[in-house]
């Protein structure tokens, strides 16, 4: 990944835009379920068609997210960043400002329709801008954006739209989006040339995602992700009906698991600068092993609790190694696509996740037994990773991309 210079307090401010605006995104994302019932209310539908906005937003960034980085590839990165966050802040706008569910769906497919590109350019710029042997907790502080959005941002959205009016949710994405954007265009650096399409163009690339060391990491990333939310997504009936917790102690518990979601992001941002292979084999089978615990004492609720924390923990440090292995091995053709792919996968698994749930809870599945469903693709997910370390984690890879044995990552870079 070719690297560009940058004063080191020009660097540390385009960081700090890049955590905003993931936070950003991250809060406007999630607070949509925690606001429900007043945009409902203020916009005069029933809750069920305001949870139309939620998959509005989640299915438009999973179909377009990679055909648009795709339409988009070879556009010089600051301005296409700069598009697209304006694009996000003035879907963010018209969010709060709207007064009817046709502005306000508008608004979600208009930040939807952006949200994968301004996300992948902010982890390929980070990347960019850093040493070899810290590009993956570069990546990291995208991911760390998201997380505190988990901690902060959704709580502190909820309570404005509950107590101030559901729109004052936008306006806070939209002025936390607007300070990205102008520090972004303070600081990214200036492109000093096109980038360069690979040979074949578009097709090349399409091509290029069909390496095994790039569809499997998006395969591992989906499991992962599925593995994960199955629990994750069910949390609330999870902790009450099957630990027999009480309902007031949930807001608590999530609490926690958002701080574990960030100490764990940090943590394979770590690991992954080391290795990035060996950290996403690790950090898999971490998830893995939580699970099992879950699994293994039902209805415990010291158990519960402590290991829903370490849910967090474990699957977020997942994220650092596996962004950073497919970003690597489509460096030369073109990584931002690859990652647009890996964050639909993301969304893929999320889906799955809740249906699966859904479908065994409605078939009078224990609730508490809800663990043991996840651990089956988290298994899967943990076969694949430990494959790719040992086809891939040995040797230095001669040449980007390449599908032998000998394609394999250097053990002191952190990259592929």
């Amino acid at each position: 990944m070719v690297q560009t210079a940058l004063r080191e307090s020009s660097r540390r401010l385009l960081f700090a835009s890049f955590i905003i605006g993931a936070f950003a995104l991250g809060t406007s994302e999630n607070v949509v379920a925690g606001i429900l019932p007043d945009i409902a209310h203020g916009i005069g539908v029933s809750e069920g068609s305001a949870g139309l906005l939620v998959t509005a937003y989640a299915g438009t960034v999973t179909i377009a997210g990679p055909l648009l980085t795709m339409f988009l590839d070879g556009v010089r990165a600051k301005r296409l960043l700069i598009g697209s966050i304006a694009l996000y802040l003035a879907g963010s706008l018209l969010a709060a400002v709207s007064t009817n569910f046709t502005e306000a769906l508008i608004a979600r497919v208009l930040t939807g329709l952006v949200h994968t590109t301004v996300l992948v350019i902010f982890m390929t710029t980070a990347m960019r801008l850093s040493p070899p042997e810290k590009q993956a907790s570069a990546a990291g502080t995208i991911t760390l954006g998201l997380s505190v959005a988990t901690v902060l941002g959704v709580p502190i959205g909820v309570f404005l739209g509950q107590h101030v009016g559901w729109q004052s949710a936008f306006a806070l994405v939209a002025a936390l989006t607007a300070i990205s954007l102008a520090t972004v265009v303070a600081t990214f650096p200036a492109d000093a040339e096109r980038p360069e399409r690979a040979p074949g163009g578009r097709l090349s690339n399409l091509r290029g995602l069909g390496r095994p060391q790039v569809v499997l990491g998006v395969v591992t990333t989906a499991l992962t992700g599925m593995a994960a939310l199955t629990v994750v997504t069910y949390v609330a009936p999870f902790l009450t009906d099957g630990a027999g917790l009480d309902s007031s102690v949930i807001v608590w518990v999530m609490l926690a698991y958002g701080i574990g979601c960030i100490v764990g992001n940090t943590i394979g941002g770590r690991l992954a600068n080391r290795q990035v292979v060996r950290a996403m084999a690790i950090t898999v089978t971490a998830t893995l092993v939580v699970l099992i615990g879950l699994s293994a004492w039902p209805g415990n609720k010291v158990a519960s609790v402590v290991l829903m924390v370490l849910v967090g923990l474990a699957y977020f440090s997942t994220f650092p190694a596996l962004n950073t292995w497919v970003a690597k091995n489509s460096e030369d053709l073109s990584p931002n696509l690859a990652l647009a792919l890996n964050s639909s996968a993301f969304n893929v698994g999320i889906a799955l996740a809740g249906w699966v749930g859904s479908a065994y809870l409605n078939s009078d599945g224990p609730v508490e037994r809800l663990p043991l469903l996840a651990t089956a693709p988290a298994a899967v997910a943990a076969a694949v990773a430990w494959y790719l370390y040992t086809a891939y984690g040995r040797t230095r890879a001669a040449q980007p991309g390449r599908s032998d044995a000998d394609a394999l990552v250097d053990g002191s870079t952190g990259g592929v």
